[in-house]
């Protein structure tokens, strides 16, 4: 029979969709008590407290009484089962809607948060459908039902800001008022909800009642509760205020920060103390540390305080990043690991930048064998960034100074009989769990109350009984318990409950777990099909294997959101099974294998990269990222050559994903193939990794790489290779302000490809033509050199290419004087970028994007695009970009008459400047910069323009010297000496022509306007 129960509201029952007539008071009260716990065993002692507030032999007749007329209303005998110790509603927990509503909350959120906006709101809607009137109406006046109406009310919020919030953001915003006026009626102190409601008057034009309704709520919380308005209500009053387009939907919105959390995979259980207790320490301490062995659970606990922290109403605006650190061996992995779970593109130094004046939460996972490594990133992460908070697992702590530990203890007894009975009850959905109750608890007794080992043997009830597991659990705790070992008792304990696990296994699944165990961070069907082939199983049986492991909880099935599907170990189980393919001689068969897929899959990454299937191949680059670098770090050893065929392979994909460790990989590789590298794949080896130090502004040791990789191809006559280092030269030399010489150098790269068939690179020897003519002012080599493009382009299908193009585009319209265009090409490169995931060209391209704006008139959206792109180049660790738009930045704000900003934002780039030792538009900001402090009188101010306007006439650098003349021009006006301001000004203005795609009309008419008033 299939039952449906719904209890938010008026009790209804229905069986196979009939209504089913129950009895009305203490057995409808009884029936709401089960559900709310469906598929549980709940102990009579419990529901008698809970329904009766007593529990002498009299009630617990009447409590028998009242399971029999619950059961013949309910029409079936088997609907609920126990006895003197328990009884349990037997019916799927999804079927009761106070439970499946707080599901859907958690799945709605999850899917607003990945972007599918559609998806929450028809899920939120439904959910809310449910609510039929006041939540557990009919469930009576006892204590017990206080925690579950508050849980459900927290789901109907969530459910609320979820769902309001999705819509929103597909633009529903007319209709959505109505309904948050409603909410707020119904949840008056809800922050969140307000700041929704505020949004969406403001989104309408209705500035006027979007500010009254801020004055309103900051009336009734100081009335109500004596409280003032929160930090994100105060900030969105100001934003407002200002009028603020970053909370207008039609133009570039910022996104909560909500971090790299995994989706929920299963319920915490047992844990509510705890995790309320953790989550206050971390609210109220910056280091705390979650200390205990093995198998315990500490991860899932740290997820569960990262979900709370990203699902209350105060949720951290940095979000929250896990750092798996199961793989890290090294001080670097561990450094390597963050930087790839944060998505920062910059190194170390990128990373402290990343979370620099962020409130995020870091959660560092499995720290033990990187205890030292994990506890000094740890402290140099908290001296730089004062509002992060750091939650660390691991079976030690780390031993610094200011940390809180809070040690994870076994479950209570109580606590492990759920988590088994309800692991187990998942298992044999078709029929009911046969287990006494004291046998379950004797079971987890034998268990030490340890998760993973309790959710292993309850995977094993398919096929034994609860009596059985107990029977061979004891056999072998007593067989492999070493009283010789200093481990501790209970890690030999959980590695007899693995060794069982993995001894009942079939020996094919057995080598499965020893495939699986030569991933790192998770395997693809693909690669473990490979390895288990070496280890001796057919390709064709590789799916059944990995199915009867997943079956038994010894192997994790991921799936993201665009479908596919990774397989993983528990940490404990692939250390078992590393020790097990050791033990069978079989680890270097096992990690050849391993890394021979993987230079399979290099061989063919560049020219993926380089096509239509291109988002396929950086998907697998940036997935398989900590697998690489094992299969990198083994072949190192074994394999030199292989272990640069890897690398060299994969290089052109970690360039498109703006990998900054790519270089120091590819050097690795190529040291450790010594003279034994063939000259092709050396220079290819240098090339890539002068192209990505070139990209995080390391031009020096850039150009000495590509120079030397220049060398090799003039030495051995390869002409496509000669080409591809002039181009990868000029690429160099365009970042450091040398348009002329980039020009020279796509030049000659052009005519050494005319004999070869290379289109692609043809097409970006043109792209990077085309970038130093329009920055060098050149409209007639602009043109041409666009036309070359548009013709290469043509015949190639590289999205990453056609993106640059229409950045290419933007910047050529703008040194046309075509502004609006300027602005449609610039925001279609921002836009292509931004879904394609290129997030370095995205920030560049916004950056081209506001100065766009800015020539078109629109000094204000202008100023806030550049601001935005300074934002995403932070938030990709990309420093050197972030600079650039620092330096535009600041010539706007000074334009616009904002001083102070523009000085902070022009000192800053210098700064970065002068560490690099130089850069694109160097010479603009310090010339920006010395015009400020000479218009401030700050000594010496003056004379550093002279020295800038020396050096800008000598480069060329026609922009540069008209500000410089402008500010000189201003200096002598200021002095009344009307000769030199009038003879600096006609210089200026001889020099706008040329540098006329730089000056904007703005910037005329300051210095025209500053002429006449002298």
């Amino acid at each position: 029979m299939m039952y449906s129960i719904s209890i938010l509201g008026p009790v209804e029952v229905r069986c196979d969709g009939e209504v089913v007539s129950l009895p009305a008071g203490k057995t409808t009260e009884l029936l709401i008590r089960l559900a709310v716990d469906a598929g549980i065993t709940i102990r009579a002692e419990r529901l008698l407290e809970d329904l009766w507030g007593e529990s002498d032999s009299t009630e617990k007749n009447t409590l028998h009484s009242k399971i029999s007329m619950l059961r013949r209303a309910l029409g079936d005998s088997a609907a609920v089962t126990g006895g003197r110790n328990g009884y349990t509603l037997n019916v799927d927990p999804s079927s009761v809607d106070a439970i499946e509503v707080q599901r859907v909350a958690s799945i709605a959120n999850d899917w607003s948060t990945r972007g599918d906006h559609r998806a929450a709101v028809d899920a939120c809607g439904r959910a809310l459908e449910m609510f039929r009137g006041d939540i557990l109406s009919d469930a009576g006046d006892g204590d017990w039902v206080i925690p579950h109406r508050a849980r459900v009310d927290a789901a109907r919020l969530r459910l609320l800001e979820t769902g309001c919030s999705a819509r929103l953001r597909l633009g529903d915003t007319n209709d959505v008022i109505g309904d948050l006026e409603l909410a707020v009626a119904v949840y008056p102190y809800q922050e969140s909800l307000w700041v929704l409601l505020i949004t969406a008057l403001y989104q309408t034009g209705r500035q006027a009642d979007a500010l009254e309704t801020y004055h309103r709520v900051r009336r009734q919380l100081a009335d109500d509760l004596g409280l003032d308005p929160g930090p994100q209500l105060q900030q969105l009053e100001q934003q407002i205020l200002n009028h603020d387009t970053t909370i207008e939907p039609t133009s570039r919105t910022t996104t909560l920060v909500t971090g790299n959390l995994p989706p929920i995979a299963s319920e915490l259980i047992g844990r509510d103390d705890e995790l309320a207790s953790v989550v206050e320490l971390v609210a109220l301490n910056r280091l705390v540390e979650i200390v205990g062995p093995g198998g315990i659970g500490k991860t899932a606990l740290a997820l569960a305080i990262g979900r709370t922290s990203t699902a209350s109403p105060s949720a951290r605006r940095g979000g929250v990043w896990l750092a798996r650190l199961e793989t890290a061996v090294t001080a670097a992995d561990v450094i390597d690991t963050l930087i790839a779970a944060a998505n920062v593109t910059g190194g170390e130094t990128a990373l402290y930048e990343r979370f620099k004046g962020s409130d995020a939460l870091i959660i560092f996972d499995n720290c033990e064998h990187v205890i030292e490594a994990t506890a000094e990133l740890t402290v140099r992460l908290l001296d730089a960034s004062p509002g992060i908070h750091i939650l660390c697992t691991s079976q030690v702590a780390l031993g610094v100074d200011g940390e809180t530990v809070f040690e994870l203890t076994p479950l209570d007894l109580v606590d492990a009989a759920e988590l088994f009975t309800r692991r187990a009850t998942a298992q044999r959905r078709s029929q009911r769990l046969a287990a006494d109750h004291d046998a379950v608890l004797e079971l987890c007794r034998s268990l030490d109350g340890l998760p993973l080992a309790i959710e292993l043997a309850a995977a094993r009830t398919k096929t034994l009984s609860v009596e059985d597991i107990t029977r061979r659990l004891d056999d072998r705790f007593n067989v492999l318990n070493d009283p010789t070992s200093r481990r501790p008792e209970r890690r030999r304990a959980l590695k007899a409950t693995i060794r069982w696990s993995y001894e009942l296994l079939f020996p094919d699944d057995q080598r499965g777990l020893w495939a699986l165990a030569t991933f790192a961070g998770g395997a693809p069907l693909g690669g473990i099909e490979s390895v288990l082939a070496t280890l001796g199983v057919p390709s064709a049986a590789a799916i059944d294997v990995v199915s009867r492991l997943a079956s038994r909880s010894l192997v994790i099935v991921d799936h993201d959101t665009s479908g596919q599907v990774r397989y993983r170990l528990l940490d404990s189980v692939r250390a078992f099974a590393l020790e097990a393919l050791a033990d069978n001689d079989m680890t270097d068969a096992a990690l050849a294998a391993h890394a021979t897929w993987f230079a399979a899959a290099a061989r063919s990454s560049t020219p993926g990269v380089r096509s239509r299937d291109q988002a396929e191949h950086l998907t697998f680059a940036r997935t398989e990222r900590a697998n690489i670098d094992a299969a990198l770090a083994w072949t190192m050893v074994h394999d030199p050559l292989l272990a640069l065929d890897i690398a060299t392979g994969f290089g052109w994909a970690w360039v498109v994903l703006g990998d900054s460790r790519a270089a120091q990989r590819l050097l690795a590789a190529l040291d450790s193939a010594g003279t034994g590298a063939p000259l092709v794949q050396r220079t290819t080896a240098l090339l890539l990794a002068g192209w990505v130090e070139a990209s995080t502004g390391n031009l020096s040791l850039a150009r000495g790489h590509i120079t030397e990789a220049t060398e090799i191809a003039d030495a051995i006559g390869d002409v496509a290779l000669q080409a591809r280092c002039s181009y990868y030269l000029a690429y160099v030399e365009s970042h450091d302000g040398g348009f002329r010489h980039a020009l020279e150098l796509t030049d000659r790269a052009r005519t050494l490809y005319a004999g070869l068939d290379r289109t692609w690179d043809q097409a970006a020897n043109g792209l990077f033509a085309a970038r130093a003519a329009i920055s060098a002012g050149d409209e007639e080599r602009s043109v041409e050199a666009s036309a070359n493009v548009e013709h290469w382009l043509r015949q190639v299908d590289d999205p990453w290419l056609h993106a640059r193009a229409d950045g290419m585009r933007g910047e050529l319209a703008r040194l046309q004087h075509r502004f609006d265009d300027a602005v449609i090409h610039c925001g279609r490169a921002v836009e292509t970028s931004h879904r394609l995931g290129f997030l370095q060209a995205e920030a560049y391209q916004t950056g081209n994007l506001g100065r766009a704006y800015c020539q078109a008139g629109d000094y204000d959206i202008g100023a806030n695009t550049l601001e935005l792109a300074v934002d995403k180049a932070e938030a990709t660790g990309d420093t050197r970009m972030a600079t650039l738009a620092r330096v535009h930045l600041g010539r706007v704000l000074r334009a616009l008459g904002r001083i102070q900003p523009a000085r902070i934002a022009l000192e800053a780039a210098a700064a970065w400047h002068r560490t690099a030792g130089g850069g694109e538009q160097a010479a603009l900001g310090d010339c920006l910069l010395a015009a400020i402090d000479a218009a401030d009188h700050i000594a010496g101010a003056e004379e550093r323009l002279h020295a800038i306007l020396d050096e800008a006439r000598a480069a060329d650098a026609a922009h540069v010297e008209v500000f410089a003349l402008d500010a000189l021009a201003r200096l002598a006006a200021q002095r009344e000496d009307m000769d030199t301001a009038g003879a600096l000004f006609e210089l200026a203005d001889g020099r706008m022509e040329h540098a006329s795609h730089f000056i904007t009309a703005r910037d005329r008419i300051d210095a025209y306007a500053v002429r006449q008033s002298g």
